[in-house]
């Protein structure tokens, strides 16, 4: 959950004996809860920390003169938060930061393209504020720091609209993520150790949570962990294969399917769109295989699922068709409507058709739902790697057994969403 997001402006202070006083003057100062204010946000970002970040930021920067922005992740040293960070030095070298702060659970890689959107927005603003302090323009200076202010609250918002996915969403956080698809590829293969997992994801990403990583995957029913006892070793007595293992017990893919809700109100209302809209769908899915789509195509759907204006348009236009001249105003303040849906046309997610009166209306043209799959293709694998435990699977009796034990069980189990 983010903490608040803090602004301020680096200042050297040089004394009239030549000592300088470094300090970072906060600007806007915004927080989520009411536990924060100005006066203890030194709980949330100690001083320490906010010169250990600017550092991060301006290697190499010191004494240049000119604009240059940049951001910054990483995990606070003296607070118990981690940070996305965004660094403005401005042409005359005025330098800014603005800091999101996040609890160490939070998975802040979902954020990062709405920070990278505030930063984009904030270039402008810190330009603004630099002119206008230089200027002494009191009013002008006011009116800038209220929008900075929104700017900041508008960001917040969003960051907790994406907090609180759906079952869709979180299928989503697997396919938008490189080291998710690389837990799943490994285990459509033969279950896993935590540890060895925890050491393939390293050579991916330094800081890698992999109890994180795991969330989606437990929170979907896709995965099961269980205690495997080891084996003693013949030749050397030590106990081998022990531990937490990881068992894939159901496949999971993104889909499209037809917009059957669409379809049947279309057919039901006699619709004039209704042919030329069912004969769209017909040329989409005649040529569509949900197992052949390709692993970037499921990547652009992920990330759609994972933008908050692109996903609430998405749903909306479940139920609902609207002419091109009057999209309903649901997008949030910044958000480029044609851009938004020009992408979704793009991806083949909406489509516009034309009417007899030469009116142009939007329908969805594919349904997105998770199709869930009973990993049969499992069985020889886990028998293959039994019997060859010197190989890469390494699979152990103990294992084996776990693992067919574990997919007889869940069977059944059904992934409703």
């Amino acid at each position: 959950m983010i903490q608040g997001i803090l602004t301020f402006q680096f200042k050297i202070n040089q004394k009239e004996t030549g000592e300088i006083e470094p300090e970072f003057e906060p600007i806007q100062l915004v927080f989520r809860e009411e536990e924060f204010d100005e006066d203890n946000f030194s709980e949330l970002l100690a001083e320490n920390d906010i010169f250990g970040i600017f550092y991060q930021h301006t290697i190499g920067l010191f004494g240049v003169k000119y604009s240059y922005s940049n951001f910054y992740t990483g995990r606070l040293k003296e607070t118990p938060y981690q940070v996305i960070s965004y660094f403005k030095q401005v042409a005359d070298g005025t330098q800014y930061l603005a800091m999101s702060i996040f609890e160490l659970d939070d998975e802040i890689e979902i954020f990062e393209d709405l920070i990278n959107e505030m930063g984009n927005r904030l270039d402008t603003i810190f330009d603004k504020l630099t002119r206008a302090k230089s200027s002494k323009q009191l009013s002008l200076i006011e009116n800038i720091n209220i929008r900075l202010k929104n700017e900041i609250k508008f960001t917040i918002f969003q960051v907790d609209r994406l907090s609180n996915l759906d079952k869709l969403q979180k299928v989503a956080l697997i396919y938008n993520s490189e080291e998710r698809l690389k837990i799943l590829e490994i285990l459509r293969e033969h279950p896993i150790s935590k540890k060895e997992l925890k050491k393939i994801l390293e050579k991916m990403s330094v800081n890698v949570n992999v109890d994180i990583l795991l969330q989606p995957f437990l929170e979907l029913n896709i995965i099961r962990r269980d205690w495997i006892k080891g084996e003693k070793d013949r030749k050397t007595g030590a106990i081998k294969h022990q531990g937490e293992y990881l068992f894939l017990v159901k496949d999971i893919l993104i889909a499209r399917i037809p917009n059957e809700n669409l379809l049947n109100h279309f057919k039901e209302t006699k619709n004039e769109l209704y042919p030329f809209y069912r004969q769209r769908v017909i040329d989409y899915f005649s040529n569509y295989d949900p197992y052949t789509q390709s692993i970037e195509e499921t990547k652009k759907l992920a990330s759609i699922l994972l933008s908050p204006d692109a996903y609430d348009f998405f749903i909306l236009m479940r139920h609902n068709h609207y002419p091109m001249d009057k999209i309903p105003k649901i997008f949030s303040e910044f958000a480029v409507t044609e851009i938004l849906l020009e992408d979704l046309k793009n991806l083949n997610i909406i489509t516009e058709i034309t009417d007899e009166n030469d009116r142009n209306w939007i329908c969805l043209l594919t349904e997105i739902k998770p199709l869930i799959i009973f990993p049969e293709y499992l069985l020889p694998k886990i028998r293959a790697a039994y019997k060859n435990e010197e190989g890469d699977g390494d699979i152990t009796y103990e294992i084996a057994k776990k693992a067919l034990s574990l997919m007889e069980i869940t069977y059944p189990e059904k992934v409703k969403f």
